[in-house]
């Protein structure tokens, strides 16, 4: 049977972005309290440097997120889903390609920040007893449909097992 890709949102670029900025700035704050602990306390000088280093690099990530990270992630993040698998393609430098069977799922969780409400989207986290994947970033009505059919999949999938 041929797999259907699918897309994730495309408010997963926002989404991605949002959380982005919001661990830059919290990282910023906290490097720049520990620049200046050095200075209040008195630590060794040479950490001022690390500092300001690691700042510069906090500042040069917010641009490579939303220009360069975000639009190759949702550009080449693909899943489908037949009767027997779930497939989960992804990558760019290194390609990862994922297939779960329908008989080892356990369990089946939407997940949803606050980011991603204001954005209509939600996770979907597969898990099986080797770990599990995750469909991140799909419209809430479709992530929806995708729990209910991969249950009913694998609900039917244990029943023919037995």
């Amino acid at each position: 049977m041929e797999v259907q890709y699918q897309h994730i949102a495309p408010a997963a670029i926002k989404v991605r972005n949002l959380n982005e900025l919001i661990t830059s700035l919290i990282g910023f704050v906290v490097l720049a309290g520990l620049y200046f602990c050095t200075d209040y306390f008195n630590w060794w000088s040479w950490l001022q440097y690390v500092w300001i280093g690691l700042i510069v690099l906090n500042v040069f990530g917010i641009p490579w997120t939303y220009f360069v990270s975000s639009p190759i992630y949702y550009k080449t993040f693909r899943y489908g889903l037949t009767d027997d698998f779930i497939y989960i393609k992804s990558g760019i430098w290194t390609r990862e390609e994922i297939v779960v069977p329908m008989t080892k799922i356990q369990s089946i969780e939407l997940t949803q920040g606050i980011i991603m409400r204001k954005y209509g989207v939600r996770s979907i986290e597969v898990k099986t007893m080797q770990g599990g994947v995750t469909i991140p970033h799909i419209v809430e009505d479709v992530a929806i449909k995708l729990r209910d059919d991969i249950s009913k999949l694998a609900r039917l999938k244990e029943l023919d097992e037995v």
